[in-house]
């Protein structure tokens, strides 16, 4: 399976911009944006009507459809979309012939950042699993980054033998080498491959910048970082083949 890590900011997402790294990817790849890619991010949407926010995402998710189905690609992106009163945080997967979608189950609380209180994700106290979908015998989960912190969906995806998990973040501050940590525990304990993909791009919020500083990388089995990119705008193309994920779980033995 051929992955392309898009690390990108925030986006108007003309499509002259898109067709530039588009076409350029190998046919039948999976393509992976960041968080707060495709829409403003969570601080900036304050003023702007929901409805608004919609109708923007329902347009780029046409767009996104039909350049998947020109270039034959899988489009993973997470969007803000629902309708003038709601609004809910959701990955779209898109290929040549549907769109699917992931809810976010669990969303940021904090007093500076409280997604929990925008969006009208539904709250549950338990997890469910992700969405998972298979390609070139690969079984793969799309997981949102704050995500990562909570055992109890690692074990469901560890108890089905998930192989990737693709992992769309909008880290910053001085997060990063502690992202690099959990990513590498996670990928190591459930004998899987991470792909995470950060954002970039900076933030004014009330006198301080918020940095949002890339990093995006693959985080292997055995607990190394194979690829990463650093700071800048660019793609990252990776090829995972199901005999490197199945001589991790021989080795170590942990699903």
């Amino acid at each position: 399976m051929n992955v392309a890590v898009f690390q990108l900011p925030s986006l108007p997402l003309k499509e002259d911009k898109l067709v530039s790294y588009l076409k350029n990817i190998e046919k039948g790849s999976v393509v992976v944006l960041g968080e707060y890619v495709l829409n403003l991010f969570f601080h900036e949407l304050k003023g702007v009507s929901k409805d608004i926010i919609n109708k923007t995402t329902q347009s780029k998710l046409l767009q996104l459809s039909k350049l998947a189905k020109k270039y034959n690609l899988i489009i993973i992106a997470p969007v803000l979309c629902g309708d003038e009163k709601k609004l809910y945080k959701k990955i779209a997967i898109i290929d040549a012939t549907k769109t699917d979608f992931y809810m976010q189950q669990k969303l940021i609380g904090y007093d500076d950042w409280n997604e929990e209180a925008f969006f009208a994700n539904p709250k549950s106290k338990s997890f469910k699993l992700p969405y998972i979908f298979e390609k070139d015998g690969l079984k793969i989960a799309v997981l949102f980054g704050f995500e990562i912190h909570f055992d109890e969906i690692w074990l469901k995806m560890k108890n089905i033998g998930v192989d990737v998990v693709i992992l769309p973040t909008v880290s910053t501050f001085e997060s990063n080498q502690r992202w690099r940590e959990l990513c590498k525990s996670r990928a190591f304990c459930n004998s899987c491959m991470i792909v995470r993909v950060n954002r970039i791009g900076e933030y004014n919020y009330k006198g301080y910048e918020w940095k949002f500083y890339g990093d995006s990388f693959v985080a292997l089995p055995n607990k190394e970082i194979e690829d990463s990119l650093n700071e800048k705008e660019g793609v990252l193309c990776i090829k995972i083949e199901k005999r490197q994920i199945e001589e991790f779980v021989k080795e170590w033995n942990f699903r």
